[in-house]
């Protein structure tokens, strides 16, 4: 995809997002500006705090809690969904709301987003055999070790959590999707 088709996708993402808030109610202000492009500018799954550090750039007045209360108020919207992934100390957001799979690289942390086909068979076989009522939002966390992890020998089940060696983070159709969960 070339740059001006992703400067398209994230302005296209950005008037979403904003058009959420104000469809709310929500007055559009530069500092909400800022967060809904810092979002839509992230390559990955952000934290509040990667938002804040990427917001406070413009608007070094800015607080953590005005883009906390931007980001809650996009979740609650359904604009973003909240990953609840074990043993991480921030909650990370997804911009893709349609059900798909996240991988959870145990050593690096990283977080890839994986379209599958066969996603929604999987959850209405997994609600009928068990009896829950799936969250179908919420879609499938997996978790393993990326291809990046894998290629410096690193094996699942031995957990490594060491951010600052953290591989590029790429999705999973760009590295060929290999998992080892």
């Amino acid at each position: 995809m070339g740059t001006g088709s992703r400067d398209h996708n994230r302005d296209a993402k950005t008037k979403q997002l904003l058009a959420a808030l104000e469809g709310a109610g929500k007055r559009h202000t530069a500092q909400r500006y800022a967060v809904c492009k810092a979002l839509a500018a992230h390559p990955g799954h952000p934290t509040v705090s990667e938002i804040y550090a990427e917001v406070r750039a413009e608007f070094p007045m800015i607080s953590q809690a005005t883009v906390y209360n931007t980001v809650e108020a996009l979740r609650k919207l359904g604009a973003l969904m909240q990953l609840d992934i074990a043993d991480h100390d921030h909650i990370h957001y997804d911009l893709d709301v349609a059900p798909h799979v996240n991988l959870v690289c145990r050593h690096c942390e990283n977080i890839a987003d994986l379209q599958i086909d066969t996603l929604e068979s999987l959850l209405d076989e997994a609600a009928e055999r068990s009896g829950f009522e799936v969250e179908r939002e919420a879609g499938l966390i997996l978790y393993g070790v990326c291809p990046d992890c894998r290629q410096l020998g690193k094996k699942p089940g031995v957990r490594s959590h060491n951010t600052a060696s953290a591989p590029n983070t790429a999705s999973a159709g760009e590295t060929g999707g290999g998992v080892s969960a």
